[in-house]
Protein backbone atom coordinates (compact mmCIF):
# COMPACT_ATOMS: atom_id res chain seq x y z
CA UNK A 1 0.00 0.00 0.00
CA UNK A 2 1.05 3.65 -1.08
CA UNK A 3 -0.03 6.45 1.05
CA UNK A 4 0.21 10.16 -0.26
CA UNK A 5 -0.05 12.67 2.88
CA UNK A 6 -0.44 16.19 1.96
CA UNK A 7 0.31 19.02 2.22
CA UNK A 8 3.90 18.49 3.99
CA UNK A 9 3.78 20.14 6.84
CA UNK A 10 7.18 18.45 8.87
CA UNK A 11 8.98 21.67 9.03
CA UNK A 12 6.52 22.98 11.88
CA UNK A 13 4.17 20.00 13.18
CA UNK A 14 5.73 16.30 13.80
CA UNK A 15 2.70 15.05 13.52
CA UNK A 16 3.07 13.93 9.60
CA UNK A 17 6.37 12.32 10.28
CA UNK A 18 5.95 10.58 13.31
CA UNK A 19 2.81 8.53 11.70
CA UNK A 20 4.59 8.24 8.58
CA UNK A 21 7.28 6.78 9.87
CA UNK A 22 5.04 4.67 12.55
CA UNK A 23 3.09 3.97 9.30
CA UNK A 24 6.60 2.44 7.13
CA UNK A 25 7.15 0.17 10.20
CA UNK A 26 4.06 -1.67 9.27
CA UNK A 27 4.82 -1.80 5.55
CA UNK A 28 2.89 1.30 4.12
CA UNK A 29 5.13 3.38 1.89
CA UNK A 30 4.36 6.61 2.85
CA UNK A 31 5.33 9.91 0.25
CA UNK A 32 4.78 13.88 0.89
CA UNK A 33 3.08 16.14 -1.75
CA UNK A 34 5.86 18.92 -1.46
CA UNK A 35 5.92 20.88 -4.35
CA UNK A 36 3.26 23.64 -4.89
CA UNK A 37 1.85 23.63 -8.36
CA UNK A 38 -0.42 27.13 -9.16
CA UNK A 39 -3.85 26.51 -10.63
CA UNK A 40 -5.03 23.21 -9.58
CA UNK A 41 -2.00 22.43 -7.29
CA UNK A 42 -3.51 18.88 -6.41
CA UNK A 43 -4.87 18.11 -9.87
CA UNK A 44 -1.79 18.47 -11.67
CA UNK A 45 0.24 16.72 -9.11
CA UNK A 46 -1.62 14.39 -7.02
CA UNK A 47 -2.63 11.66 -10.34
CA UNK A 48 1.16 11.64 -11.49
CA UNK A 49 1.91 9.56 -8.12
CA UNK A 50 1.72 6.08 -7.51
CA UNK A 51 0.01 6.55 -4.07
CA UNK A 52 -3.46 3.78 -3.69
CA UNK A 53 -4.49 6.66 -0.97
CA UNK A 54 -4.71 10.35 -0.82
CA UNK A 55 -4.55 11.40 2.42
CA UNK A 56 -5.46 15.40 3.03
CA UNK A 57 -4.04 16.36 6.42
CA UNK A 58 -5.04 20.45 6.14
CA UNK A 59 -6.82 21.28 3.42
CA UNK A 60 -6.91 25.18 3.86
CA UNK A 61 -3.61 24.69 2.31
CA UNK A 62 -4.77 24.45 -1.13
CA UNK A 63 -7.21 27.10 -0.59
CA UNK A 64 -6.52 29.92 1.43
CA UNK A 65 -3.80 32.43 1.78
CA UNK A 66 -3.58 35.88 3.16
CA UNK A 67 -4.05 38.94 1.64
CA UNK A 68 -3.13 38.26 -1.45
CA UNK A 69 -6.25 39.18 -3.58
CA UNK A 70 -6.50 35.33 -5.13
CA UNK A 71 -8.83 34.26 -1.84
CA UNK A 72 -11.46 33.91 -3.87
CA UNK A 73 -10.31 32.32 -6.55
CA UNK A 74 -8.24 29.64 -4.40
CA UNK A 75 -11.72 29.01 -2.67
CA UNK A 76 -13.55 28.70 -5.97
CA UNK A 77 -11.22 26.39 -7.82
CA UNK A 78 -10.82 24.19 -4.74
CA UNK A 79 -13.82 21.83 -5.62
CA UNK A 80 -12.62 21.02 -8.99
CA UNK A 81 -8.67 20.58 -7.92
CA UNK A 82 -9.81 17.81 -5.54
CA UNK A 83 -12.23 16.00 -7.65
CA UNK A 84 -9.87 15.61 -10.47
CA UNK A 85 -6.82 14.89 -7.78
CA UNK A 86 -8.88 11.99 -6.08
CA UNK A 87 -10.73 10.70 -8.78
CA UNK A 88 -8.55 7.77 -8.98
CA UNK A 89 -7.38 7.44 -5.02
CA UNK A 90 -8.89 6.45 -2.00
CA UNK A 91 -9.25 10.34 -0.30
CA UNK A 92 -8.86 9.76 3.09
CA UNK A 93 -8.99 13.38 5.61
CA UNK A 94 -7.58 13.67 9.13
CA UNK A 95 -9.54 16.49 10.96
CA UNK A 96 -7.70 18.29 12.95
CA UNK A 97 -9.38 21.28 12.95
CA UNK A 98 -13.23 21.89 12.26
CA UNK A 99 -12.30 24.38 10.13
CA UNK A 100 -9.35 26.62 9.71
CA UNK A 101 -7.75 28.74 12.21
CA UNK A 102 -7.22 31.57 10.77
CA UNK A 103 -10.89 32.82 9.41
CA UNK A 104 -11.71 34.99 6.63
CA UNK A 105 -14.71 37.21 6.75
CA UNK A 106 -18.35 37.27 5.51
CA UNK A 107 -18.15 35.26 2.33
CA UNK A 108 -14.85 33.88 2.41
CA UNK A 109 -15.50 32.25 5.57
CA UNK A 110 -18.61 30.75 4.32
CA UNK A 111 -16.54 29.57 1.28
CA UNK A 112 -14.61 28.01 3.68
CA UNK A 113 -16.82 26.19 5.43
CA UNK A 114 -18.13 24.48 1.82
CA UNK A 115 -15.45 23.40 0.69
CA UNK A 116 -14.43 20.99 4.09
CA UNK A 117 -18.22 20.32 3.86
CA UNK A 118 -17.27 18.95 0.29
CA UNK A 119 -14.06 17.44 1.45
CA UNK A 120 -15.73 15.61 4.41
CA UNK A 121 -18.72 14.44 2.21
CA UNK A 122 -15.83 13.27 -0.53
CA UNK A 123 -13.73 11.56 1.50
CA UNK A 124 -13.93 8.02 1.41
CA UNK A 125 -12.22 7.44 5.02
CA UNK A 126 -12.22 10.83 8.05
CA UNK A 127 -10.30 10.15 11.12
CA UNK A 128 -11.02 12.46 14.34
CA UNK A 129 -9.54 12.07 17.48
CA UNK A 130 -12.07 12.20 20.07
CA UNK A 131 -15.74 10.56 20.05
CA UNK A 132 -16.86 14.16 20.86
CA UNK A 133 -15.11 15.20 17.93
CA UNK A 134 -16.55 12.58 15.37
CA UNK A 135 -20.06 14.33 16.86
CA UNK A 136 -19.15 17.80 16.12
CA UNK A 137 -18.03 16.60 12.66
CA UNK A 138 -21.62 14.88 11.79
CA UNK A 139 -23.77 17.66 12.85
CA UNK A 140 -21.41 20.81 11.92
CA UNK A 141 -20.31 19.30 8.25
CA UNK A 142 -22.41 16.74 7.89
CA UNK A 143 -20.42 13.85 7.41
CA UNK A 144 -21.34 10.28 7.67
CA UNK A 145 -20.20 8.99 10.92
CA UNK A 146 -20.17 5.25 9.56
CA UNK A 147 -17.14 7.12 7.05
CA UNK A 148 -14.92 8.01 10.67
CA UNK A 149 -12.66 6.13 12.55
CA UNK A 150 -11.39 7.69 16.40
CA UNK A 151 -7.78 7.51 16.38
CA UNK A 152 -6.15 9.72 19.26
CA UNK A 153 -3.59 12.18 19.06
CA UNK A 154 -0.13 10.35 18.99
CA UNK A 155 2.53 11.04 21.89
CA UNK A 156 4.38 13.99 20.94
CA UNK A 157 6.66 13.03 23.78
CA UNK A 158 8.35 10.98 21.96
CA UNK A 159 10.52 13.37 20.17
CA UNK A 160 11.36 14.98 23.44
CA UNK A 161 12.41 12.27 25.79
CA UNK A 162 11.64 12.30 29.28
CA UNK A 163 11.61 15.37 31.04
CA UNK A 164 14.65 16.66 33.10
CA UNK A 165 14.80 17.26 36.49
CA UNK A 166 12.62 20.56 37.22
CA UNK A 167 15.59 22.41 39.36
CA UNK A 168 18.11 21.13 36.59
CA UNK A 169 15.31 22.90 33.74
CA UNK A 170 14.93 25.91 35.44
CA UNK A 171 18.34 26.57 36.08
CA UNK A 172 18.73 25.95 32.22
CA UNK A 173 15.99 28.21 31.44
CA UNK A 174 17.78 30.80 34.01
CA UNK A 175 13.96 31.81 35.72
CA UNK A 176 14.32 30.78 38.87
CA UNK A 177 13.03 28.48 41.23
CA UNK A 178 9.65 30.21 41.83
CA UNK A 179 6.42 27.73 40.74
CA UNK A 180 4.90 29.23 37.45
CA UNK A 181 2.11 28.20 35.03
CA UNK A 182 3.12 27.63 31.39
CA UNK A 183 1.21 28.53 28.28
CA UNK A 184 3.31 27.11 25.52
CA UNK A 185 3.22 27.00 21.48
CA UNK A 186 2.68 29.33 18.51
CA UNK A 187 1.27 32.39 20.05
CA UNK A 188 -2.08 33.30 18.26
CA UNK A 189 -5.07 34.84 19.04
CA UNK A 190 -7.58 31.97 18.90
CA UNK A 191 -5.25 31.44 21.77
CA UNK A 192 -6.83 33.93 24.34
CA UNK A 193 -3.69 34.96 25.83
CA UNK A 194 -5.32 38.05 26.69
CA UNK A 195 -7.82 36.87 28.60
CA UNK A 196 -5.45 34.79 30.91
CA UNK A 197 -2.90 37.95 31.15
CA UNK A 198 -6.29 40.42 32.17
CA UNK A 199 -7.51 37.90 35.22
CA UNK A 200 -3.54 37.26 36.09
CA UNK A 201 -2.64 40.79 36.95
CA UNK A 202 -5.20 41.70 39.59
CA UNK A 203 -5.85 38.32 40.96
CA UNK A 204 -2.30 37.49 41.57
CA UNK A 205 -2.29 33.76 42.20
CA UNK A 206 0.68 32.14 43.73
CA UNK A 207 2.16 31.19 40.47
CA UNK A 208 3.54 32.90 38.17
CA UNK A 209 2.72 32.87 34.22
CA UNK A 210 4.83 32.29 31.77
CA UNK A 211 3.93 32.38 27.94
CA UNK A 212 6.12 30.95 25.93
CA UNK A 213 6.65 30.72 21.44
CA UNK A 214 6.73 32.27 18.89
CA UNK A 215 3.82 34.90 17.92
CA UNK A 216 2.24 34.71 14.77
CA UNK A 217 2.92 38.28 14.08
CA UNK A 218 5.42 40.78 16.03
CA UNK A 219 2.53 43.43 15.99
CA UNK A 220 0.31 40.51 18.27
CA UNK A 221 3.42 40.06 20.03
CA UNK A 222 3.99 43.31 21.36
CA UNK A 223 0.49 43.68 21.71
CA UNK A 224 0.56 41.08 24.25
CA UNK A 225 3.83 42.60 25.56
CA UNK A 226 1.85 45.79 26.33
CA UNK A 227 -0.82 43.75 28.16
CA UNK A 228 1.48 42.30 30.50
CA UNK A 229 3.25 45.30 31.01
CA UNK A 230 5.54 45.47 34.48
CA UNK A 231 3.72 43.14 36.22
CA UNK A 232 6.15 41.16 38.14
CA UNK A 233 4.32 37.93 38.23
CA UNK A 234 3.80 37.11 34.49
CA UNK A 235 6.99 36.58 32.18
CA UNK A 236 7.49 35.95 27.94
CA UNK A 237 10.07 34.49 26.01
CA UNK A 238 8.98 34.95 22.33
CA UNK A 239 10.43 32.92 20.01
CA UNK A 240 10.84 29.26 18.08
CA UNK A 241 10.87 26.65 20.42
CA UNK A 242 13.15 24.10 20.01
CA UNK A 243 12.08 20.43 20.74
CA UNK A 244 15.18 20.96 23.63
CA UNK A 245 13.52 24.19 24.86
CA UNK A 246 10.05 22.75 24.81
CA UNK A 247 11.63 19.81 27.37
CA UNK A 248 12.92 22.53 29.60
CA UNK A 249 10.11 24.41 29.82
CA UNK A 250 7.54 21.40 30.55
CA UNK A 251 10.21 19.93 33.06
CA UNK A 252 10.07 23.10 34.90
CA UNK A 253 6.27 23.57 34.64
CA UNK A 254 4.33 23.45 37.91
CA UNK A 255 1.25 23.26 35.55
CA UNK A 256 0.14 23.90 32.14
CA UNK A 257 -2.51 26.13 30.77
CA UNK A 258 -4.82 26.10 27.51
CA UNK A 259 -7.27 28.64 26.77
CA UNK A 260 -8.68 28.27 23.33
CA UNK A 261 -11.13 30.00 21.84
CA UNK A 262 -12.91 26.51 20.49
CA UNK A 263 -10.49 23.82 19.32
CA UNK A 264 -11.29 20.02 18.30
CA UNK A 265 -8.13 18.68 18.98
CA UNK A 266 -5.13 19.88 20.94
CA UNK A 267 -1.48 18.66 20.45
CA UNK A 268 0.14 20.61 22.93
CA UNK A 269 -2.05 19.40 25.35
CA UNK A 270 -2.15 15.85 24.63
CA UNK A 271 1.94 16.57 24.77
CA UNK A 272 1.38 18.19 28.79
CA UNK A 273 -0.45 15.37 29.22
CA UNK A 274 2.03 12.59 28.00
CA UNK A 275 4.66 14.75 30.35
CA UNK A 276 2.31 14.42 33.54
CA UNK A 277 1.83 17.77 33.92
CA UNK A 278 -1.51 19.05 35.37
CA UNK A 279 -3.34 20.75 32.80
CA UNK A 280 -6.27 23.93 33.70
CA UNK A 281 -8.14 24.32 30.48
CA UNK A 282 -11.61 25.02 29.75
CA UNK A 283 -15.30 23.23 29.58
CA UNK A 284 -15.62 23.98 26.13
CA UNK A 285 -13.39 22.49 25.02
CA UNK A 286 -14.39 18.66 25.56
CA UNK A 287 -13.51 17.30 21.85
CA UNK A 288 -9.98 17.20 23.61
CA UNK A 289 -9.55 14.11 24.90
CA UNK A 290 -7.46 13.91 27.21
CA UNK A 291 -8.00 10.76 29.31
CA UNK A 292 -10.59 12.45 32.21
CA UNK A 293 -11.41 11.46 34.60
CA UNK A 294 -8.30 12.27 36.26
CA UNK A 295 -6.31 14.70 38.59
CA UNK A 296 -4.34 15.47 36.19
CA UNK A 297 -7.06 17.07 34.24
CA UNK A 298 -9.12 20.18 35.46
CA UNK A 299 -11.71 21.87 33.74
CA UNK A 300 -13.04 25.14 34.27
CA UNK A 301 -16.34 26.75 33.15
CA UNK A 302 -15.40 30.84 32.86
CA UNK A 303 -12.93 33.03 33.95
CA UNK A 304 -14.62 34.88 36.38
CA UNK A 305 -16.45 31.72 38.53
CA UNK A 306 -13.95 28.74 39.04
CA UNK A 307 -10.94 29.90 36.79
CA UNK A 308 -9.00 30.65 40.02
CA UNK A 309 -10.37 27.35 41.85
CA UNK A 310 -8.74 24.87 38.93
CA UNK A 311 -5.45 26.02 39.02
CA UNK A 312 -6.06 26.10 42.83
CA UNK A 313 -6.32 22.45 42.74
CA UNK A 314 -4.20 21.51 39.38
CA UNK A 315 -1.30 23.07 41.93
CA UNK A 316 -1.75 20.64 44.47
CA UNK A 317 -0.99 18.12 41.94
CA UNK A 318 2.62 17.24 41.47
CA UNK A 319 3.72 16.49 37.71
CA UNK A 320 4.41 12.90 37.04
CA UNK A 321 5.98 11.54 33.91
CA UNK A 322 5.73 8.02 35.55
CA UNK A 323 2.26 7.96 35.94
CA UNK A 324 1.50 9.06 32.09
CA UNK A 325 2.88 5.63 31.06
CA UNK A 326 -0.70 3.87 30.26
CA UNK A 327 -1.49 7.46 28.73
CA UNK A 328 1.89 7.56 26.33
CA UNK A 329 0.94 3.78 25.50
CA UNK A 330 -2.59 4.18 24.73
CA UNK A 331 -1.67 7.32 22.17
CA UNK A 332 1.74 5.85 21.42
CA UNK A 333 2.93 6.18 17.13
CA UNK A 334 2.98 2.59 17.06
CA UNK A 335 -0.66 1.89 18.01
CA UNK A 336 -1.94 4.98 15.75
CA UNK A 337 -0.60 3.78 13.09
CA UNK A 338 -1.78 0.20 13.53
CA UNK A 339 -5.37 1.99 13.78
CA UNK A 340 -4.94 4.01 10.78
CA UNK A 341 -3.67 1.15 8.61
CA UNK A 342 -6.81 -1.19 9.63
CA UNK A 343 -8.98 2.01 8.36
CA UNK A 344 -6.80 1.73 5.41
CA UNK A 345 -7.59 -1.95 4.28
CA UNK A 346 -10.55 -1.74 5.47
CA UNK A 347 -11.43 0.77 2.77
CA UNK A 348 -9.41 -0.77 0.07
CA UNK A 349 -11.06 -3.74 0.40
CA UNK A 350 -14.52 -2.32 0.38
Amino acid sequence: MRVLFAPDYREGNRYQDLLAQALERQGVAVDFLRNYKRILPLARSVPQTSADIFHLHWPEAYFSRVSDGLNWSRHARFLLDLEIASQNKILAYTAHNLLPHKRQNGLLNSATKFNVKYLVARARLIFAHSAAAKSLLVSELGARGSKIHIIPHGDLSAVLGAPVAKDEAARSLGIGSAPFALMFGVVDKYKSYEEIIAWWRPNNPSLKLAIVGKPTTEEYGRELERLVGDAPNIVTSFGWLSDLQLRLWLSAASLVIFNYREILTSGAACLARSYGVPIVLPSRLDTVDLGEPTPFVRRFSNLEDDFGQALELASTVMPDFLEAAQWREACSWDRVARLTNEAYSKVESC
